[in-house]
């Protein structure tokens, strides 16, 4: 399977593929849980390049349709854990209110039906969470 940085490796792509790290998304296939209808809001991508990384999914996906196989239900198995993920991240984030908080302790303090990348996507949209880098969080209260 395809690095993603194989596919898209011109600088033209460096937002994505910064995107795309934050999502811990490193393999085509993994690209499937890939919300890009999102991406110009919260990368500032312009919709010409959105539309190219689009294209060249689509592409791949033709010559490579195995990376549809089985993933479809996964992800729509994951979204009724996920409904109440928004008010659990809030607690642990006020619980940790004057510290920094890892990737790997939110990961843990959810339990093990949440995904990574479902904690990050919710953590995106917060104004109370401060993003460090794709790793790193901090609470910052609403006033």
């Amino acid at each position: 399977m395809d690095e993603i940085t194989q596919i898209y490796y011109s600088d033209s792509y460096s937002p994505f593929l910064r995107y795309c790290e934050l999502h811990s998304y490193k393999q085509m296939k993994d690209l499937v849980n890939c919300r890009f209808e999102e991406l110009p809001e919260l990368t500032g991508i312009s919709p010409a390049l959105l539309s190219r990384i689009k294209a060249l999914y689509v592409l791949y996906l033709k010559k490579h349709p195995e990376c549809l196989s089985g993933t479809k239900p996964a992800k729509a198995k994951t979204t009724p854990n996920t409904d109440d993920l928004r008010d659990r991240l809030l607690v642990v984030f006020q619980q940790n209110a004057n510290q920094l908080i890892r990737i790997t302790d939110i990961t843990k303090a959810m339990g093990k039906g949440v995904k990574r990348s479902d904690i990050i996507h919710v953590l995106e949209h917060q104004k109370w969470c401060q993003i460090v880098d794709n790793t790193t969080f901090f609470y910052a209260p609403l006033d």
